[in-house]
């Protein structure tokens, strides 16, 4: 750290069917940590450093849940029949990289 500040190294993998992350504070470049535990099942009965690649969005476009907690509200407006409005993807990431761009 210098003058209060906190640096990091921050690793995304955004996958087509799971994805996740891990960082690296500055000083200590060679721990990794990755501080997020996915929970899913019945009651949150299992646990994963990696959340499905699923985005739900509202019905006015901005963001509701990503992840398991995007396929679980949804299941449950499905089940409510409520779901209409809203807009969930699942396995995004390769339809990202659709279109070529030059320079």
């Amino acid at each position: 750290m210098s003058g209060g500040k906190v640096e990091a190294v921050v690793a995304i993998d955004f996958g087509t069917t799971y994805s996740g992350y891990i960082f690296s504070l500055s000083g200590d470049e060679l721990n990794f940590y990755s501080p997020q535990c996915w929970n899913y099942g019945h009651g949150g009965a299992a646990a994963s450093l990696k959340t499905p690649t699923s985005l739900l969005l509202n019905p006015d476009k901005t963001l509701h849940s990503f992840g398991f907690e995007a396929e679980d509200a949804f299941a449950g407006f499905v089940a409510a029949d409520s779901h209409h409005q809203y807009y969930f993807f699942q396995r995004f990431k390769m339809e990202l990289q659709s279109e070529v761009i030059t320079y």
